[in-house]
């Protein structure tokens, strides 16, 4: 059964996504969510589970919960009581969440509320009454909504739950032959409605051994004339919680007089209760001894035990399996099994004995072959660890695989986790290195057939994860990938026990990242302060690194829409606060006491930049100041290389590791921010791309000050939920962005503004519409301070706009300087020019050797030689042609290396 509002929303995004049409009482000729092909199915009226009856090819069978989880939740929003059904909350989360049949099950439950009054928040509950014991009547509850900031689970306050069972309505528990025990009332209630007497004792813990109704079985057995006990089945959860639990149980029972036995689901990828068993129909009693038999090899007391079972159930006379976190290889002795087996002999005994009866006989045959089993099993240790393939990860984008595995150690040592690649694997030798180098003080004995036989199990069928080499967005996916955290549509996924995202869709998706990103998810922690402290200590230019930290965070859906991102500078003098506030806009995505990285040759090979370039997606890559002075003055960075950035270009072609001619060439996917004390001098198409915000200190304040040692003194753990907030709006943050955007681009196209490059209005028109779209969803900004921000940007595009059309500082300096010296020194060898060793009227040229030595001659002061030829590069006035080009001096008669510059017309001869 599906309810009709859940069903109408899973009929609508079938139809939408997978393009399923009605047809009957079935939905049909949809796309597959595995292999895509238009023939998959489903029920129309409860269309639980998609299928694809394309057996030879996929044949997969998709979960409606597994592709829409967000249908499954907020129970008491979706399920409102009525009048008529005052409990429908509960009952849609007992027939949808978990497939039980709510009429067999009123009167057993209640439906209540639980509330959080430090929190303020609260939820709809499920409750179950717990009267195992008589004047001391207590409960449980299930909370349905608020998962991960309300608690799972409740007992009633100042009752004790400790020993206490939850009992199945009108069982006779005593004339029982077994009982199954579970954990959970839901587990209990799923065996019960398929037969089997059951009762739940509300914990695997060890303090929840249920002694109250063990005790009053035993006296009831006593009363009834010593009626023997029944035998008690531990159906516990197959992990180690529930382990713990049977052996705990198993023990203390024993001890009480009852026999034990254990019951375990069957163990796989996705973890199954038997609730979970019960809506997939595999409770039948057909089913309940390979249970038991899971539970069996449980409780084996020793390896060759374990082993034995494992044989009289599979035959094979070679295996390995494992014990006590510890791996054996099994091997049965023909010979040593058929010589202890020859030896019986049924007619001597017959000859001694008349009476010898068939079903002794087949006793003594058991027992002989239990006996001759025990003596011929042969049972080695080939490893001292239990190491467990956990799935395959693979890299699309470097053509590169591994294999994940889980290392488990016996005496209860923490487990490790490691890669091994096929090579590694392919050969014991490899193995064993592998294995020594990853997982201490562990030795691989086996040989290289019993390795094969491993794989076999290890590998078979294995589950796949995408693996990306980022922190960060996954365009294709539409999933941001944040340390422990993921997001997609807004919604947050944690990372799983086996360190990858299970998302929606089937999709399993892994970051390798090269840094990790610490995020508090808990939204109470939050202390949004911060953002008065941020304009206190730098007013709007803090909020315009704000905003451009803000933007990174959507940069390829930007670029999708408007094919660029721009660049954003931070400039000032030294002690304006760029280190501060950069710090502190990192600790808002969860990186902490970072600023970034120094692109200067002398700090940074180009291949670390490179790969530092390629570490994010969708969030900033920042440059910090690079020296302009000492020795690393000869290698300035060159600003025009990263000019492609500007509309996500490629960083440049890496070689695919797999012996053939293949590259790979990524986009980069991030933004970038500049924060230098000096300004960046480039091409006018590198400056064109740059939002220049500038720092100075005559904007410092003693107020300032305090704001800005408040605002260095949050904690992550405090503001780091800054990125969430911004992540969970991004659908409405994109929408307003893109409204937003339009407004500003005729705004400052206005010809009052006499702003004449287009990509300059482009530029400040996308962080308008950034910060617009940040104020009105993510944080709160009063409106005169949003003003304020728009005028910036105003007057930034404007001045923007002219530095395109003119030299920068040191170029209009350093021509101001040759200018005068060329009119105040006299020259002795009474040539025309003093430093111009070009003989044409329309080309300057100058000798940077014999420039300066002039210019100490007559004390002109002339700025670092590195830093002024990269400045010149970019000339205007004089414009800049050809560097080092020998020519015939005019003032020397000789051979000179010179620059050459086209004069401007006024300036000729």
């Amino acid at each position: 059964m599906m309810f009709p509002e859940t069903q109408a929303l899973v009929v609508e995004r079938l139809i939408q996504e997978f393009e399923f049409k009605e047809r009957g009482d079935k939905l049909r000729l949809g796309k597959c969510p595995s292999c895509s092909k238009k023939e998959a199915w489903a029920s129309l009226e409860s269309p639980w589970v998609i299928h694809c009856p394309r057996n030879n090819k996929c044949g997969e069978t998709t979960y409606i919960r597994d592709i829409y989880p967000d249908l499954f939740e907020k129970w008491e929003k979706r399920f409102t009581p009525t009048a008529e059904n005052p409990t429908k909350t509960v009952d849609a989360y007992l027939v949808e969440g978990r497939g039980l049949p709510v009429d067999r099950l009123k009167g057993l439950y209640s439906q209540e509320y639980y509330k959080d009054f430090e929190l303020n928040i609260g939820s709809t509950t499920l409750r179950f009454p717990i009267t195992d014991e008589d004047g001391n009547h207590g409960w449980w509850q299930r909370i349905l909504d608020e998962q991960g900031v309300l608690p799972k689970n409740t007992f009633k306050k100042g009752w004790k739950s400790q020993g206490h069972s939850w009992l199945t309505p009108n069982t006779n528990y005593i004339e029982s032959k077994e009982i199954w025990i579970t954990e959970g009332i839901f587990d209990t209630i799923a065996l019960w409605l398929s037969g089997i007497t059951s009762f739940s004792c509300l914990s695997a813990g060890s303090g929840y051994y249920p002694s109250i109704f063990l005790n009053s079985i035993k006296e009831k057995c006593i009363a009834a004339g010593n009626k023997p006990l029944p035998k008690l089945v531990w159906a516990f959860d197959n992990d180690k919680a529930g382990h713990d639990g049977v052996f705990h149980n198993i023990e203390k029972a024993i001890a009480d007089g009852f026999e034990c036995e254990a019951a375990l689901p069957p163990a796989g990828r996705k973890k199954n209760d038997w609730n979970d068993l019960y809506k997939q129909d595999r409770l039948k009693f057909t089913d309940l001894e390979t249970y038991k038999y899971y539970g069996a090899l449980l409780i084996a007391e020793k390896p060759v035990d374990k082993a034995i079972l494992i044989y009289k159930r599979n035959g094979n006379k070679t295996f390995p399996f494992d014990f006590n976190n510890q791996v054996y290889w099994f091997k049965l002795d023909n010979d040593k099994y058929d010589e202890y087996m020859k030896d019986i002999n049924f007619e001597d005994k017959d000859k001694d004995n008349k009476d010898w009866l068939e079903d002794e006989k087949e006793k003594a045959l058991a027992d002989r072959r239990e006996a001759a089993l025990q003596a011929a099993a042969n049972v080695t240790k080939i490893v001292n660890c239990k190491p467990t393939a956990l799935y395959y990860q693979y890299s699309d984008e470097t053509d590169e695989a591994w294999y994940y595995f889980n290392i488990d150690f016996p005496r209860n040592q923490n487990s490790v986790k490691n890669t091994f690649t096929g090579s590694q694997l392919a050969a014991a030798s490899e193995f064993k290195k592998r294995l020594l180098a990853v997982a201490p003080g562990v030795v691989y004995t086996g040989s290289g057939t019993q390795l094969d036989r491993l794989l076999e199990r290890w590998i078979e069928d294995i589950k796949r994860v995408q693996l990306i080499n980022y922190v960060g967005y996954h365009n294709e996916l539409k999933t941001y990938v944040l340390g422990e955290l993921a997001y997609q549509n807004g919604k947050q996924f944690k990372m799983n026990n086996e360190d990858y995202f299970e998302l929606p869709k089937n999709i399993n998706l892994k970051s390798r990242a090269p840094f990790t990103l610490d995020i508090n998810a808990n939204q109470t922690d939050y202390q949004n302060a911060w953002i008065t402290n941020l304009i206190g200590a730098y007013g709007v230019k803090g909020l315009l690194a704000l905003t451009t930290f803000f933007g990174s965070l959507y940069a390829q859906q930007i670029r999708q829409m408007h094919k660029s991102f721009p660049f954003v500078e931070l400039v000032g003098e030294p002690g304006t606060g760029k280190t501060t506030l950069l710090q502190f806009l990192w600790k808002l995505f969860g990186r902490i006491n970072y600023e970034g990285v120094d692109p200067n040759p002398g700090k940074t090979s180009k291949a670390g930049l490179t790969r530092t370039f390629r570490q994010v997606s969708n969030l900033p890559v920042v440059l910090i100041e690079s020296d302009r002075e000492g020795e690393s003055a000869a290698k300035q960075f060159n600003w025009d290389t990263l000019k492609t950035l500007y509309d996500g270009g490629s960083l440049g072609a890496q070689g695919v590791k797999n012996g053939g001619n293949e590259t790979y060439e990524p986009p980069f996917m991030g933004t970038l921010i500049i924060s230098q004390n000096a300004e960046v001098l480039a091409s006018e198409a590198v400056m064109g791309r740059i939002v220049h915000v500038k720092f100075y200190k005559d904007q410092l304040t003693k107020n300032s000050l305090y704001a800005s040692r408040r605002l260095s003194k949050y904690e992550p753990e405090n503001v780091s939920q800054f990125i969430l907030k911004c992540l969970n709006k991004e659908k409405a943050v994109l929408e307003a962005y893109s409204f937003n955007l339009q407004k500003h681009d005729v705004f400052l196209h206005q010809e009052q503004h006499n702003i004449q490059s287009s990509r300059v209005v482009h530029n400040h028109a996308q962080l308008m519409a950034l910060f617009d779209a940040m104020c009105q969803h993510v944080i709160e900004v009063p409106e005169q301070i949003q003003q304020q921000v728009h005028a910036e940007l105003l007057a930034m595009a404007q001045n923007r706009d002219k530095v395109l059309k003119s030299d920068s500082v040191i170029v209009q300096n350093f021509w101001n300087t040759v200018e005068e010296m060329e009119d105040a020194i006299t020259n002795p060898q009474h040539c025309e020019s003093v430093v111009n060793h070009s003989a044409k009227s329309d080309v300057f040229a100058i000798n940077f050797a014999h420039l300066y030595k002039v210019a100490a001659d007559y004390r002109y002061s002339l700025p670092d030689v590195n830093e002024l030829q990269n400045a010149l590069r970019h000339s205007l006035h004089y414009r800049f042609i050809e560097a080092n080009k020998a020519i015939q001096s005019k003032i020397t008669s000789s051979t000179k290396r010179c620059w050459i510059f086209e004069r401007p017309m006024a300036n000729r001869d």
